[in-house]
């Protein structure tokens, strides 16, 4: 028997089905369909977290019309024209670069026939689809730019980064008498990758969090936070963090607060200071990764593993206990009010 793709009335009755709690092998039989299916249509297109090697499909983030259009997208890919990346071209373009020094520019403009703009020389080495890189380049590859005004966010933006401006954040929270409120920054890699580190810090227990991000879109953020609320969700009341464009998306804002249901402030601009905690920390992490480390070549576990060791280390702050024996306790002590509250 042949496959037959999912259509959107069955992407309909697939949501349904899931907001009325129906498992995955009772959708299957209800639609006619092999469990696998259902499983791979919602690996395909609901939020996948990874938390210590475990995976999770999140299956209310499951939305059928996204689903169609990436569905239809998919299937137009599929006709378009070939790559015009042959196995010629390529050898010729690594050959030029690495051998003869060329730049893209010199490859794309002065090679008779070459077919190819000097963007797509950079797409191809970036994505690497041939075996030049940009270290193989001149001046690295780092191509000079026009000088353009530095982007300023609208006045929609600024009024919402300002209603949850740091200086309107509790003093009690400010003063750290309260367990559940963390410092959240992005510790980059190389400006030629996206990928990047998320690391959320407990202020007043200095327990340390870092999850890989695929980029700084809010799809990639939306599911460093997911995995974050998956594990932390008890122990978080706010976050705090810096302006970057990963952090200040009205999408991101809106999952933290009516999502989660958790504060959000932001540090003033060039304020590094307000988020001090976390800087320290980062700052340690940088020793295991120094700058320029691309995170690419480690994956989630072995960065946990790192950041156990920095959980693991007594603070003069917390009477030489460790972060993670503070944090363990504070969330034993949630753990049993909770038993007790439900109890009552």
């Amino acid at each position: 028997m042949s496959y037959k793709h999912f259509d959107y009335a069955e992407r309909i009755k697939l949501k349904t089905f899931i907001d009325e709690g129906y498992t995955n092998a009772e959708i299957a039989r209800r639609l006619y369909r092999s469990r696998a299916s259902i499983t791979q249509e919602l690996k395909r297109n609901a939020r996948v977290v990874t938390w210590k090697g475990k995976t999770k499909i999140l299956r209310h983030t499951y939305e059928p019309v996204q689903a169609q259009r990436r569905a239809d997208h998919l299937a137009t890919e599929a006709h378009r024209k070939p790559t015009k990346l042959t196995k010629r071209r390529q050898e010729h373009i690594d050959y030029l670069i690495k051998k003869k020094q060329w730049s893209p520019q010199q490859i794309s403009n002065g090679v008779k026939n070459i077919g190819v703009s000097t963007g797509t020389i950079y797409n191809w080495i970036l994505k690497r689809l041939i075996n030049s890189k940009m270290e193989d380049l001149p001046l690295k590859g780092k191509r000079r730019k026009k000088l353009r005004a530095k982007k300023v966010n609208s006045v929609r933006t600024r009024a919402i980064l300002e209603s949850h401006s740091i200086k309107k954040r509790p003093k009690v929270i400010n003063e750290r008498q309260t367990f559940g409120h963390w410092e959240i920054d992005g510790v980059m890699s190389p400006q030629d990758t996206q990928n990047f580190v998320v690391t959320f810090v407990e202020r007043k227990t200095r327990f340390m969090v870092g999850i890989k991000a695929r980029s700084r879109q809010f799809e990639d953020m939306q599911t460093v936070l997911d995995t974050f609320m998956s594990k932390f969700a008890a122990a978080c009341e706010s976050i705090t963090c810096d302006r970057g464009i990963e952090f200040t998306s009205t999408n991101f804002i809106h999952s933290v607060e009516n999502t989660y249901n958790k504060k959000i402030y932001f540090s003033d601009p060039q304020a590094p200071g307000q988020r001090g905690t976390n800087e320290r920390l980062n700052r340690e992490l940088r020793r295991i990764y120094p700058v320029g480390y691309n995170f690419t070549k480690i994956t989630q576990k072995r960065l946990q593993e790192s950041i156990r060791d920095l959980n693991r280390r007594p603070r003069h702050v917390l009477g030489y206990q460790t972060p993670e024996h503070e944090f363990v306790r504070r969330m034993n002590e949630i753990t049993q009010k909770t038993t007790i509250a439900a109890s009552i």
